[in-house]
C-alpha cells in the first residue's frame, strides 16, 4: 500500500517524478559501481604486493559487482513501475493525464519486495470528469 499512500499523499505527478529520480539515482549507482569493478579488475595486473593485497582486492570487485546487480535490478523495478502506472494515467473519458484521487489498490504486505512490483493495480478517479479506472 505504501505506492498507493504515496500517491494520495503527494499526487501522481510528484510520485511520478519521484520515482525517475529515484530510479535514476540507483542508474548513477550502478554505474559508478562498474568503474569500481572494473578498476578492481585493473589493478590485478600492475600492482604487485602480497597476498593479502590481492584478496583485498577481489573482495572489493567483488563487492562493487553485487552492488552494480542490486542496483541495476532496482533500477529496471523502478522504473518499469512507473512506466506501468504512467501509461495508463490518462483519463478514459476526458483524455487528462495524472490528474486523479486514489480510491484503492492491490493488498500489499510489508513482506512483499520490492521486486514483485506490487500493488499491481491502483483504482482511481479523475478530479476533472469523476470517472474511475484502474491503472496497471
Amino acid at each position: 500500500m505504501k505506492i498507493a499512500d504515496d500517491m494520495r499523499r503527494l499526487g501522481f505527478r510528484r510520485w511520478y517524478e519521484r520515482q525517475l529520480i529515484e530510479s535514476h539515482a540507483y542508474l548513477v549507482t550502478a554505474f559508478l559501481a562498474l568503474i569500481l569493478l572494473l578498476a578492481g579488475i585493473e589493478s590485478l595486473d600492475y600492482l604487485r604486493g602480497s597476498p593479502l593485497f590481492y584478496i583485498a582486492i577481489i573482495g572489493i570487485a567483488a563487492g562493487a559487482g553485487m552492488l552494480m546487480i542490486i542496483t541495476w535490478r532496482r533500477f529496471i523495478t523502478l522504473l518499469a513501475r512507473a512506466e506501468q502506472f504512467a501509461s495508463g494515467a490518462d483519463c478514459p473519458q476526458c483524455k487528462t493525464w495524472g490528474r486523479f484521487d486514489v480510491i484503492s489498490a492491490e493488498a500489499v504486505s510489508e513482506d512483499d519486495p520490492v521486486e514483485s512490483g506490487r500493488p499491481h493495480w491502483v483504482r482511481v478517479k479523475c478530479r476533472k470528469c469523476g470517472a474511475d479506472w484502474r491503472l496497471g
